[in-house]
């Protein structure tokens, strides 16, 4: 039982009649009353109040929440005695996602429940713990406050984005919002699809003139863009990855656009593999087909974070590509932030090609672009923050020209948008037959 802030007022004013009674000897008569009065509707207030047994508690909460998401927690709250309560509930979620909700307090009728729903926002993948729910009620005279805690134990996993990942594959089953990859391109592509008759325009390398005899009129040859190919998805886990970028780390949004591309791949019958690497490779995923692939993939990279060291992109790629035998779109999702970096990463990205075609997926800091873009500033901080903006921004405009005249692919953009325009590049490249 825990006191109420009524039943502390009362106390109080025992406590003044027991100094009242050193002024005047009357009030110890009147204190001894008023104390066995208070004790009496204790007593009472005990005996008349509801039972904890008539009461009871479940939580329904998804086994799999999404990283950076608003994920929903049912409460249901049962009164089975005939009594109205005032009650109190809170829900001992892991203390690490931010909630909406602290406590709820309300009435609850006899012999009825209560749903109440609020949102948990996890900011780090990982295993985490639910414990008890704690359940408050009022007493009849309102004296005090029963407790009872509701054993709900339940452990839950947080992973990346699997929001996104769902509407992702409502997409690409509909295949309408992303372009039909199965497009046959007059003229391109490796892979034979069929004959058909010629018409003015057409590529005469292309003329099957066996067919072509066969038939007496000339006959074409028609070809699509190759379908299964392979793709390698690498993330860099280094210390330019732990900094925060609105709202998640740079290595979750990585993360996130990283499995809506692998989800893309194996949608279209890539072969895809996947690794995370810092100062060594710390998760490697050789390629496979098949959709199910893409739950592996979760579940190994749930508990991977990055680190604060600095990330060997020379021997990490060097490590991977040595791993992948067949020309394969190597899409590396890193930062460039400083000079030293960029050059390693430099490197390393132009020891993939010719062998491979490498892919740089970098972040966008929209904040550094607004200082960049600030004008009339009077204040000597503000003109200094400014011009180191401007030179991160040279910098990074630098190393992407010198990523492209080396035969790199490059993609550059704000967290919020990553996911759909890596998407979006990676179905041109197939569309293109750029591999």
């Amino acid at each position: 039982m825990i006191a109420s802030g009524r039943l502390y007022i009362l106390l109080t004013l025992g406590v003044v009649l027991f100094f009242l009674m050193y002024i005047n000897p009357m009030f110890q008569q009147v204190g001894f009353v008023y104390d066995a009065v208070l004790l009496l509707a204790l007593a009472l207030d005990f005996a008349t109040t509801q039972s904890a047994k008539q009461l009871g508690a479940t939580r329904a909460v998804a086994d799999r929440l999404s990283i950076g998401r608003q994920n929903e927690v049912l409460i249901e709250v049962f009164n089975q005695g005939a009594a109205e309560l005032e009650m109190r509930v809170r829900d001992d979620h892991p203390e690490e996602f931010e909630s909406e909700v602290k406590e709820f307090d309300f009435k609850l009728k006899g012999n009825s429940r209560a749903s109440l729903n609020y949102n948990l926002l996890p900011r780090n993948r990982g295993a985490y713990h639910f414990a008890d729910i704690n359940l408050r009620y009022q007493s009849r005279l309102g004296l005090f406050w029963r407790e009872l805690k509701v054993k709900a134990g339940r452990d839950v996993k947080v992973y990346s984005d699997l929001v996104a990942l769902k509407e992702l594959s409502v997409k690409l089953s509909k295949s309408s919002e992303l372009g039909d990859l199965r497009m046959r391109r007059r003229g391109h592509g490796t892979d034979f699809a069929s004959l058909r008759e010629y018409v003015s325009g057409d590529d005469v390398r292309n003329v099957d003139w066996k067919a072509t005899a066969r038939r007496d009129r000339p006959v074409v040859r028609v070809y699509e863009v190759e379908q299964e190919q392979c793709l390698m998805v690498l993330i860099d886990a280094g210390r330019m990855m732990v900094s925060d970028l609105e709202g998640l780390t740079r290595f979750e949004h990585a993360l996130n656009a990283a499995l809506s591309l692998v989800l893309t791949g194996l949608h279209r019958n890539d072969k895809v593999g996947f690794g995370i690497f810092a100062d060594k490779p710390l998760l490697f995923m050789p390629p496979r087909r098949g959709k199910p692939y893409l739950t592996r993939i979760l579940e190994a990279s749930c508990n991977v974070k990055p680190r604060m060291v600095e990330p060997d992109y020379v021997g990490a790629l060097s490590f991977f590509a040595s791993a992948q035998k067949s020309r394969s779109l190597m899409v590396v999702l890193s930062d460039l932030t400083d000079p030293t970096g960029s050059q390693t990463l430099l490197t390393g990205l132009a020891s993939l090609s010719p062998r491979h075609l490498p892919f740089c997926v970098t972040l966008v800091d929209r904040q550094i672009e607004q200082v960049a873009n600030t004008r009339n500033l009077s204040v000597d901080e503000m003109i200094y923050k400014r011009a180191v903006a401007t030179d991160l921004i040279a910098q990074r405009e630098l190393a992407f020209s010198q990523l492209v005249r080396r035969g790199c692919l490059v993609l550059d953009c704000p967290p919020q948008e990553l996911s759909e325009k890596l998407v979006n590049r990676y179905l041109d490249i197939k569309q293109r037959g750029q591999l």
